[in-house]
């Protein structure tokens, strides 16, 4: 079965290659612009599981089987959806919110299998919640942090596997969900849709 990564995320891709020897990625366009009263769990779902049906649909019934993976990771405070920073202001104003407080990560994750018609399935959606305590930190603080990393394409402004220790106090729930793909997560869904002893051979 032919593995396929919907999602352009050195994260993922990193975490998934410690999964699977091989795979193929294939970034979805779609439009992931929240919607009026959408809860931030329901939008994580919502746009993980429309990046996988985007793939699905390119993906023809005389293709080889393929599961598709599918996520979305935000960071939520307040009940409101933080994004990426668009400039090193934007990120300073953005730990700055979240310092000495705690919030919470959200990644919705998808899995789907395309291909031969005979074997299709999902797609199945879930979600994954961890709370992260941040350290009350200066602006001299923040600011160091983010000299530190790539922040650029990062939710929330940070990274917990980039010199986490400077700005993360604790957190309770997955660490891989914070990195982006929770694992967990991944493999409960892959045993729902009993494609465990498919991909691993167990």
């Amino acid at each position: 079965m032919n593995i396929i990564l919907a999602s352009s995320s050195p994260r993922r891709k990193s975490m998934l290659s410690g999964i699977f020897h091989s795979f193929s990625i294939l970034p979805p366009s779609i439009d992931e612009s929240h919607r009026p009263g959408e809860s931030p769990e329901a939008f994580a779902r919502r746009i993980a599981e429309e990046k996988c049906r985007a793939v699905m649909d390119s993906v023809t019934r005389r293709d080889r089987p393929a599961l598709i993976i599918a996520a979305d990771t935000i960071v939520t405070i307040d009940g409101r959806i933080i994004g990426k920073p668009t400039d090193f202001n934007h990120a300073v104003r953005m730990i700055s919110e979240l310092t000495g407080r705690t919030h919470r990560v959200i990644t919705g994750l998808s899995l789907s299998v395309a291909g031969d018609i005979d074997i299709g399935r999902g797609p199945l959606t879930g979600s994954e919640v961890t709370e992260v305590s941040f350290r009350q930190l200066d602006r001299d603080g923040i600011i160091t942090y983010l000299n530190a990393i790539e922040y650029h394409d990062k939710a929330g402004s940070y990274a917990i596997q980039e010199h986490g220790g400077m700005i993360v106090e604790g957190h309770r729930g997955s660490l891989s969900n914070i990195i982006g793909f929770p694992l967990r997560l991944f493999f409960s869904m892959l045993v729902d849709m009993e494609l465990v002893h498919e991909l691993f051979n167990v």
